[in-house]
């Protein structure tokens, strides 16, 4: 798979080399957020266009403009002047003293309210959650499809995203913790700004949510039900899937408040990577269960009634059919109790570096002498800044030797910030050199926008000319695992 590591560099980040513009570039899986089920569907770029589209499965119509959030507006203090009957002027003085002091205090107030009213969303549910991961069940004969649905449905919801413009769209959730915390997807947010949330339950009553964290990575996003007791639902460990699983899909694709569908497969693969909007790689589950506009954020179960993973995306084209995308369990918990905790995703690894993989079909065509990363660009904030130079060729990392970057993005997720790690690198003139670099953080940020515009954009992409094919694309290094 030909593709970059990017791991937020700043806007100073070093361009590719433009001299190696001849490698040819694979086409790979791209994940692109659903368009609204009444809508056009979602263009891909030029050089991807042959490439099969990922979508994300949330629908969502045109969005409309929205109203700028009013900041607090500046008073101006004007010059008190007494009345003609108040000749002493220290009676002068100290009226414009109170008044000014009550004025100011007015405006500190206000400004406490406004910023106040304004956190409240992003301050909610910081607090540690304790959800485990439940073993797949020995000595179990496996539900039906009926006996699943039936055992999970209190524990999925219809979601629906609003704002006071009118931009609205629709998703599921599934219950995290029975005090009311909700995982969905991160998208499903990016094209309604200061978005609200409609819950509706099993039963056909609805809550109101509040949005509590988001990251656009990994997609993934917490909302949280101010009160109450639900039914969270049992979460199992995605690395015990196993390709030809048995598995289920529950969401809500006929709209938030229709009652839950259900749609039955198999686990086609239990770690398959794909770029997502963001451009990062991401290890996801993929599965030939219907995934469907309005199932963003929805559950993916096995048959003892665990889910295993939360639906995200599907493939689309006219050449393929029945692939669909969750992000497994292990990823969720790590990924949302941090958000619940941190209100962001804080200890994710990242490197630091743009690349194209070199592979050793790649390097014969080329005529490369090794196979491994080809260095398109190092970020300042990257341990390998000014260790590494464009053009240099990371060969072995840890002294596994990097036959394919499917090496690097498991090794990375698989780490977190501060984890250090053994780089062998050969350099444009031939020369070996290997050195420890620390893996710095790689902080995530949302969709979600409380301004007109939703300010959707891929985060840590990078700009330049790439790497040896010259192609320009540019791929995020994926989140830490």
């Amino acid at each position: 798979m030909d593709e970059f590591l990017n791991q937020e560099p700043r806007d100073e980040e070093i361009p590719a080399e433009e001299a190696a513009a001849e490698m040819p570039q694979p086409a790979e899986p791209i994940a692109q957020a659903e368009e609204p089920a009444e809508g056009p569907a979602t263009q891909t770029s030029a050089e991807e266009s042959a490439a099969p589209v990922v979508q994300e499965t949330q629908a969502a119509p045109e969005v409309a403009p929205a109203p700028v959030v009013t900041p607090i507006q500046k008073i101006e203090y004007s010059s008190l002047t007494p009345a003609a009957n108040h000749k002493p002027a220290s009676r002068g003085l100290k009226f414009f003293a109170v008044a000014l002091a009550l004025v100011m205090l007015l405006s500190v107030a206000s400004a406490a309210g406004y910023y106040a009213g304004r956190n409240t969303l992003f301050a909610a549910g910081r607090h540690t959650v304790k959800v485990d991961l439940a073993a797949r069940p020995k000595n179990t004969d496996e539900m039906t499809a009926a006996e699943v649905y039936n055992a999970a449905n209190e524990s999925i919801v219809g979601i629906t995203v609003y704002n006071t413009a009118g931009n609205s769209a629709q998703a599921s959730g599934v219950f995290y913790t029975k005090d009311g915390y909700i995982i969905t997807n991160d998208h499903i947010y990016a094209e309604v700004p200061s978005a609200k949330f409609k819950i509706y339950l099993a039963d056909g009553s609805e809550r109101d949510a509040e949005y509590v964290a988001g990251d656009q990575i990994s997609d993934l996003a917490v909302l949280k039900i101010k009160s109450g007791t639900y039914k969270a639902a049992t979460f199992g460990d995605s690395d015990e899937l196993y390709n030809g699983e048995h598995v289920v899909a529950i969401g809500r694709p006929s709209g938030a408040e229709s009652n839950s569908v259900i749609t039955s497969g198999i686990i086609s693969s239990t770690g398959e990577r794909v770029r997502g909007t963001t451009n990062y790689s991401e290890k996801v589950i993929q599965t030939d269960s219907a995934i469907n506009p309005g199932s963003s954020g929805g559950a993916l179960l096995n048959m003892y009634g665990q889910v295993v993973g939360i639906t995200s995306s599907k493939l689309a084209g006219v050449n393929y059919d029945a692939v669909g995308y969750a992000i497994p369990t292990r990823k969720c918990k790590r990924i949302v109790d941090e958000l619940i905790k941190n209100g962001k995703v804080t200890n994710r690894a990242k490197l630091g570096i743009t690349y194209t993989a070199i592979t050793s079909v790649i390097a014969e065509i080329n005529n490369y002498d090794h196979v491994g990363l080809y260095v398109a660009s190092v970020a300042e904030d990257s341990d390998l800044y000014g260790k590494v130079s464009e053009g240099d060729i990371i060969t072995q990392i840890n002294g596994v030797d990097i036959v394919s970057d499917d090496i690097v993005l498991d090794l990375i997720e698989e780490s977190v910030a501060g984890d250090k790690i053994n780089i062998t690198v050969v350099t444009e003139k031939g020369a070996e050199k290997r050195f420890d670099a620390e893996l710095k953080a790689n902080i995530g940020e949302s969709s979600y926008s409380n301004q007109a515009s939703s300010g959707n954009s891929s985060q840590g992409g990078a700009s330049g000319s790439g790497g040896p094919d010259g192609s320009g694309k540019t791929f995020d290094f994926p989140s830490g695992e």
